[in-house]
């Protein structure tokens, strides 16, 4: 009687069960798998894109006249360089007034004071106040007060047609003028010299060339012939020397 009654059971109910058990197993085996083949084939796919434009950038930089391109690099890195090179900065400007008649009577940088021995004169008011009230400086940028005297305006102007012809881009923000009872001009010039610092953004090597125009062609020739007076060489020297320019 009991193996009659269980014979329904072994023959419907057990293979259900079996049936039942593979189904649920299924998605829990099988569907992670399926999962990590999926984001394999995502990866082979961009890996491929990414080696097919390795191959057209290959390609584009066998065009490239490599000389040429160190040149005008170099030739750009002059304009606006990719560090502040503050010695070389102040070397130049120093060479440019001291060649249009001007007197510097102090350079004044965010960080602190730039001058030198012959600087006996006090700063003015408008250099003290730009220290104390200097800001973050920009980070592409670099801006300095300079102080020059002189008995003829017509110096300052050959200093500003100096700067308009100077390889190193620079700018005349501010300009005051003060004058004393012996006829001197004091001029206390707020000057900014940009920079561009070289920074990496992650995956660069796919990343397609950038597309040079006839407009860069341009800027390049019309910076070519410019005066490069920052071209000087910084001769080091110890800590504590009181007036490092001599």
């Amino acid at each position: 009687m009991n193996k009659k009654s269980l014979a329904p059971f072994r023959l419907y109910i057990v293979p259900l069960l079996v049936v039942l058990v593979i189904v649920l197993l299924v998605p829990l085996v099988l569907l992670p798998q399926l999962q990590t083949i999926r984001d394999k084939n995502l990866e082979v796919q961009k890996s491929q894109k990414r080696l097919d434009l390795l191959k057209t950038k290959l390609e584009a930089l066998s065009l490239i006249d490599e000389e040429d391109e160190n040149l005008k690099l170099s030739e750009i890195e002059e304009v606006v360089p990719s560090r502040k090179e503050l010695a070389r900065l102040v070397v130049g400007v120093r060479s440019l007034a001291s060649k249009a008649g001007l007197s510097v009577a102090a350079i004044e940088f965010s960080p602190g004071r730039v001058a030198s021995a012959s600087a006996t004169t006090p700063s003015s008011k408008r250099v003290k106040a730009a220290k104390a009230k200097s800001k973050k400086e920009d980070k592409e940028k670099t801006t300095f007060m300079l102080s020059v005297k002189t008995k003829k305006v017509s110096d300052l102007q050959k200093f500003f047609t100096s700067i308009q012809k100077a390889k190193r881009l620079l700018g005349v923000n501010t300009v005051e003028i003060n004058r004393d009872e012996e006829d001197v001009y004091t001029y206390e010039l707020e000057i900014i010299a940009p920079f561009r610092e070289i920074q990496s953004k992650g995956d660069i090597i796919a990343t397609p060339l950038p597309l040079l125009t006839q407009i860069h062609d341009e800027v390049f020739n019309f910076v070519a012939d410019f005066i490069n007076f920052t071209n000087v060489t910084i001769q080091k020297v110890k800590t504590g020397v009181k007036d490092p320019f001599k």
